[in-house]
């Protein structure tokens, strides 16, 4: 059985200790107060390392020394420290994010299609960075490991307005907090994933392996942990093909309901525009659309309201009959070919009966 002091110490290396460093703050705690010779005749060190480390960790704030001789060493509660840390760190999110965003130049650059998030810890700040970017829509498919940690940004980006579409799987049924925002979320379990998947407005995305965060195989190191960042447009549409496949099969957790209250609502990926546009028609609606996007044959940007007379779903062909003023015409998705409209963001506007 592994030694629990051994996973302290991994800890206590996350927090910016060294391994010797936290070792000596470990058996400092332990002892509940140690001198320099008490140490020494616990730890495997030399007494010039040892007390270089207990200089380190007095400046970090981690151990405090007595005023008389000799000197006795009590360490810290860490509590306390992770407390203060969390308030620096507050402190320094708000005063470097107002400072960079100063410094950053408007530039019509394309950033890297793809790039490589390192470790666990890389991919969980790519995930909080994209899901903090979202202004429209979020669609996911998260291991629940990683559900649970990203929990708190998503609420945050249900409060700003965004639509979330989220698939989690192995399956559970703990979504008690999102039920206030039943207006705005989709949520749907399966026992198996095919990955892990998370897009804001079709515009940049975290790929990752569903392997890494398996709970039916033995655990990777979180060094080990590796996924890409994505801004590459069609490569969601590929990835989103996959996920929509698993999506129609997933068990229903939270949906809001098709109704006149809910709307005006924004789509950005057209599948799921579509599913909703069929589910009103259905239940006797005309949706009345504005649809964004470019016009198939001439490639000019387009923007025209009107009411959706049908939909059509034949083969890998799927779009809509817009009724507008200046006629018929059908919508489709990205890269679309046969339609007369390619849709890049829809908005049902309400409806009609």
């Amino acid at each position: 059985m592994e030694n629990p002091a051994v996973g302290i110490v991994e800890k206590l290396q996350d927090l910016g200790l060294t391994k010797r460093e936290a070792e000596v703050y470990l058996a400092i705690w332990i002892k509940k107060g140690a001198t320099v010779k008490e140490l020494l005749e616990s730890l495997d060190v030399h007494q010039p390392q040892l007390y270089n480390i207990i200089q380190s960790l007095i400046r970090k704030g981690f151990v405090r020394a007595s005023g008389g001789r000799p000197r006795i060493y009590t360490a810290s509660d860490i509590v306390s420290l992770i407390d203060v840390q969390k308030m620096k760190l507050d402190l320094l999110k708000e005063s470097l994010e107002e400072e960079l965003k100063k410094m950053r130049i408007n530039s019509e650059e394309e950033v890297p299609y793809i790039s490589i998030a390192r470790n666990l810890d890389g991919v969980l700040s790519g995930l909080i960075e994209t899901i903090n970017s979202a202004e429209v829509e979020i669609r996911a498919e998260l291991p629940y490991s990683i559900f649970k940690e990203v929990t708190p940004y998503l609420l945050n980006a249900l409060q700003r307005g965004v639509n979330l579409y989220l698939l989690v799987y192995p399956e559970t049924k703990t979504f008690n907090e999102f039920e206030l925002f039943k207006d705005r979320v989709k949520i749907r379990t399966s026992e198996l994933g095919n990955f892990l998947l998370l897009i804001a407005d079709l515009s940049v995305g975290v790929y990752s392996k569903r392997r890494f965060f398996s709970v039916s195989k033995s655990p990777i190191p979180r060094t080990e942990i590796y996924g890409y960042i994505v801004h590459e447009k069609d490569l969601f549409l590929r990835l989103l093909n996959i996920h929509n496949n698993l999506w129609i099969k997933a068990k229903e957790v939270l949906c809001w309901e098709p109704k006149p209250e809910i709307y005006p609502k924004t789509f950005m990926e057209f599948s799921m525009a579509l599913n909703e546009i069929e589910a009103l028609l259905k239940l006797g609606y005309t949706p009345i659309v504005t649809v964004e996007g470019k016009d198939t044959k001439e490639g000019l940007p387009v923007k025209m309201e009107g009411k959706v007379r049908s939909i059509n779903k034949s083969g890998i062909i799927s779009n809509f009959v817009l009724e507008t003023e200046k006629g018929i015409l059908t919508v489709g998705g990205f890269d679309a070919e046969v339609e007369d409209i390619e849709a890049q963001k829809i908005r049902i506007e309400k409806l009609e009966k």
